[in-house]
């Protein structure tokens, strides 16, 4: 005869199971917050002491300090990319797709740590790239449909803005960016997509204001 018992509890996750993710969830947390105020200082024993939790718990989830901090750069790159999203949603693309960009570019010049993460990420973790890419393939192909940036929101397009971003976080972390190179890569990357240059240094130049 065949059982017809409802197995719930293979259908949901275990009360250790979510545990382990409210656990690691508080330690990525910790570290964010950690990452903020610390930097490149950043060490386990402020993480441990910020979550509240011991040093061999922090090892029950991360590897070491370099794991964390990947995983701390993804989890703060995909927050920069849905808040740009969610503060200006329903408004214009280009102007969503200005303040990323310079989000993304401020972070680095403030937290070069960060930056240095990020470039190896972008080198290596193909999801990353997927996620971050969803949200500003959503803002190139309204934009293109809307008739504000000519270039059509291939992976050509993709290719090219991700590739301007990826160079000019490479030209901070190497102190090698002059003072206006934030504002030049937001208007220079609009303006390829097809908005007027007196347009893109204005939305260049409102956004980075409004982050001052």
């Amino acid at each position: 005869m065949q059982d017809m018992t409802p197995r719930a509890t293979e259908l949901k996750p275990s009360r250790g199971h979510k545990k382990r993710e409210r656990t690691r969830d508080q330690l990525i947390q910790a570290g964010l917050q950690v990452l903020a105020n610390k930097g490149d200082t950043l060490t386990i024993s402020d993480v441990v002491a910020q979550a509240e939790v011991s040093n061999g718990t922090f090892y029950n989830y991360f590897a070491d300090r370099d794991e964390l901090i990947r995983v701390l750069a993804e989890c703060s790159l995909m927050t920069i990319a849905a808040q740009s999203a969610g503060q200006v949603m329903g408004e214009d693309p280009a102007k969503r797709f200005a303040l990323a960009t310079s989000r993304v570019l401020l972070r680095a010049q403030q937290d070069p740590t960060w930056g240095r993460v990020i470039l190896r990420l972008a080198d290596h973790e193909r999801s990353l790239r997927q996620e971050v890419g969803r949200y500003l393939q959503e803002d190139l192909a309204e934009g293109f449909a809307r008739g504000r940036f000519t270039l059509p929101p291939d992976e050509i397009t993709l290719d090219l803005v991700i590739g301007l971003v990826m160079l000019s976080i490479r030209r901070i972390v190497r102190d090698e960016a002059r003072p206006e190179l934030i504002a030049s890569v937001v208007e220079r990357a609009l303006v390829a997509l097809g908005v007027s240059t007196e347009e893109a240094s204005e939305l260049a130049s409102a956004v980075l204001a409004d982050q001052a």
